[in-house]
């Protein structure tokens, strides 16, 4: 079994196979977790045995994705759920304790500042520069490189959603031409970019970090950071599982594990992977993903019951998702 996607869903994708291969249920699969982007194009590249049969999202697959995927032979795809997490703000935990507004964390990162009716370079160098109520501290922000999961979801999410609160943006022609002025960040140094491993690497840049970094974290990853970090509240609202759960707080996605159908054995062995099944089976489960389960407290959140109840079936049942 060969498993790829998102570094994000390693802990709890690695949590469900080891406790598979601890009990002897299936053999350890090979594992590489290099992106949500690269993992779901190793995993559309071929429908053949030694191709990837799983594939995890930090996101739900896009249609073209989708697309891809069929018109490489690849078609038949089950769908899992399995909860949700969030992306959070942290800072070191010797920084002062304060809040950010959306739009304080897009004046600190973006390329262009809207001034007079015409977009000017960032010169905002303290968080001081952006709200009086801030910190007298330089700027600075850790967050995940291009090709991560995390970084397409802070840039739909953050990023164009701050844009959609500024006037100038608005009267920019083309809806492409809005998205690449949101999206485009400094390059003065005050953005530092970490990729794979991600967990490690932002680890190190934070250890490494000066007072007034701000990074941009998976709830989870920022749980295992704890001592080092804290999270900060963004536009007054602090995430939780309470809070994430609830909507609340609003930067939730949802975490998803692909299966290629084609590859699951059935009922008589008859199939070219082993093991995934089983996977199937595990990563469904009430003691994996329910209210209580290990998955919990490694950071995920919860389905509610029907949906987790629907999601089961369906993954159980090898039922191929629609698009």
């Amino acid at each position: 079994m060969k498993i790829v996607g998102s570094t994000f869903l390693a802990p709890f994708v690695e949590s469900a196979t080891g406790r598979l291969v601890s009990a002897s249920v299936i053999v350890a699969p090979q594992q590489e977790y290099r992106g949500t982007v690269n993992g779901i194009k190793a995993f559309c590249r071929s429908a053949a045995p030694d191709s990837p049969s799983v594939v995890a999202m930090s996101r739900r697959m896009r249609g073209e994705e989708f697309e891809e995927c069929r018109q490489r032979g690849v078609g038949e795809i089950i769908e899992i759920q399995i909860g949700y997490s969030a992306l959070v703000l942290a800072a070191p935990r010797g920084d002062p304790d304060y809040g950010l507004k959306l739009l304080d964390l897009y004046r600190a990162m973006a390329r262009d500042i809207p001034h007079d009716d015409e977009f000017l370079a960032n010169r905002f160098m303290r968080w001081r520069d952006i709200d009086q109520d801030l910190p007298d501290l330089p700027i600075r922000v850790v967050m995940p490189a291009p090709g991560l999961g995390s970084r397409g979801f802070f840039e739909d999410r953050f990023l164009q959603g701050a844009c959609r609160l500024i006037p100038e943006i608005r009267t920019i022609f083309t809806a492409e031409s809005r998205v690449n002025q949101c999206v485009a960040l400094r390059s003065d140094g005050r953005i530092v970019e970490v990729g794979y491993p991600f967990e490690a690497s932002a680890r190190q840049a934070l250890t490494d970090a000066p007072a007034g970094t701000v990074a941009i974290l998976p709830s989870n990853i920022a749980q295992k950071m704890s001592d080092i970090v804290k999270t900060l509240p963004l536009d007054g609202a602090q995430a939780s599982q309470a809070t994430v759960a609830t909507r609340e707080y609003p930067y939730v996605r949802p975490l998803f594990v692909y299966v290629k159908r084609r590859h699951v054995k059935d009922y008589k062995g008859v199939g070219p992977v082993a093991g995934l099944r089983e996977l199937i089976t595990e990563l469904t489960r009430e003691r994996a993903i329910g209210p209580d389960g290990y998955m919990i407290s490694e950071g995920l959140v919860a389905l509610d019951d029907s949906r987790r109840e629907s999601m089961r079936h369906h993954a159980l049942t090898l039922t191929p998702m629609e698009r």
